[in-house]
């Protein structure tokens, strides 16, 4: 995708599609992107960032998607943690409680090792491609059993 890049008079990294749509106050760059998320200021300059610089970015954003996965599947449990910390606060016996909700908290601990496994795989990504094929992995595989 073909993109002129310019910084507007309040100094914003602005990119138009179109060379017309480009203020004539401004000095435009023309850039080719795979997406104006890919055009960022250096020094002065518009560039378009690295393939790390790239690679960077899809991780930053996968360990957020991650997170929120992670978060959603965790939620629904997590009444049992404040019985259980609670009970442990007013000095009463939580067996029974680790008891009742243990295939609840298998899985918790289920989900926290997956969590962690694809944490490490998406840091451990040298490029966009293997990044992509973990990212399938953390959106196909949302159930667990407690092994």
């Amino acid at each position: 995708m073909r993109v002129w890049a310019y910084v507007n008079e309040q100094g914003t990294l602005c990119c138009a599609l179109l060379k017309e749509s480009v203020p004539a106050s401004v000095r435009a760059v023309e850039l080719e992107v795979e997406t104006p998320e890919d055009v960022v200021p250096d020094n002065g300059q518009i560039r378009v960032k690295t393939e790390q610089e790239k690679l960077e970015t899809m991780k930053r954003d996968a360990l957020m998607e991650l997170k929120m996965i992670i978060s959603s599947l965790l939620a629904p449990t997590d009444y049992i943690l404040l019985k259980i910390t609670e009970a442990q606060a007013l000095g009463e016996d939580i067996d029974p409680l680790l008891s009742r909700y243990a295939n609840e908290l298998s899985r918790r601990q289920a989900i926290r090792r997956w969590n962690a496994s694809m944490k490490a795989a998406i840091n451990a990504a040298s490029t966009r491609e293997e990044l992509q094929l973990v990212l399938e992995q953390v959106r196909t595989r949302l159930t667990f059993s407690s092994q």
